[in-house]
């Protein structure tokens, strides 16, 4: 077997590689998706087939539940409950940014967080700076917006309390917009890797097992000295 991603110095074999190459001769996927592959079982540790399995499900439920829940708290704390939360208060300010209100606020917040954390993603598995600096661009745009009622109340006399509840409004759509699509993008990737696995002559090693010890273990490496 040949194992992607090792590496020798000194005469020192260097795996820190979850993928064996079973047959160099065939046809193998590009480099590049080798070690995307090997990056994201070496984040998310499945230790066989069943369990990357089970991780597949287990993360695009929880990320289909949390989007359905962003739709839900969407609909009745902002459309529905928004009047009497005081959103239409014409007395409260609006955006800085493009005199935009928060209706308007609460469509962006949610697009600008799901597409920062796809780019952050890329940069993180892809090694691309590009990708990483214009998520961490989205994300102080959405931070601000989430801040700013707050900033009204604090550091204006045009603030009202309801502003705390567009704050909170906010920061909880920007929340779990974040996890409900990285649980949506980790199913996704280890689904790429699953079929990856079928169709390349590649292994996925076994992940190592920490080695436990019961409190009575810890001294019996050690020879009794009988006694005199």
């Amino acid at each position: 077997m040949v194992e992607v991603g090792a590496s020798s110095e000194g005469g020192d074999e260097i795996a820190d590689s979850r993928l064996e190459v079973t047959d160099s001769d065939a046809n193998l996927p590009h480099p590049d998706n080798l070690e995307l592959a090997n990056s994201v079982l070496n984040r998310l540790q499945p230790k066989d087939h069943h369990e990357m399995g089970q991780m597949i499900h287990s993360r695009s439920v929880m990320g289909g539940i949390l989007f359905a829940t962003i739709g839900i708290f969407w609909w009745l704390t902002v459309s529905v409950i928004g009047n009497s939360l005081g959103d239409s208060d014409p007395e409260l300010p609006t955006s800085m940014i493009m005199d935009l209100e928060f209706i308007h606020v609460s469509y962006l917040i949610p697009i600008f967080v799901l597409i920062a954390t796809v780019l952050l993603m890329h940069s993180r598995e892809r090694n691309n700076w590009q990708s990483g600096a214009l998520g961490g661009v989205l994300l102080i745009i959405a931070l601000y917006f989430t801040l700013e009622p707050v900033g009204w109340l604090i550091f204006t006399e045009q603030g009202q309390y309801s502003l705390v509840l567009q704050s909170l409004r906010i920061g909880a759509l920007a929340i779990m917009v974040h996890f409900a699509t990285n649980m949506i993008l980790d199913s996704i990737l280890l689904t790429w890797v699953q079929k990856m696995l079928q169709s390349f002559p590649i292994e996925m090693t076994p992940l190592d097992e920490p080695l436990l010890l019961g409190a009575g273990e810890f001294g019996n490496d050690e020879e009794e000295v009988p006694s005199a």
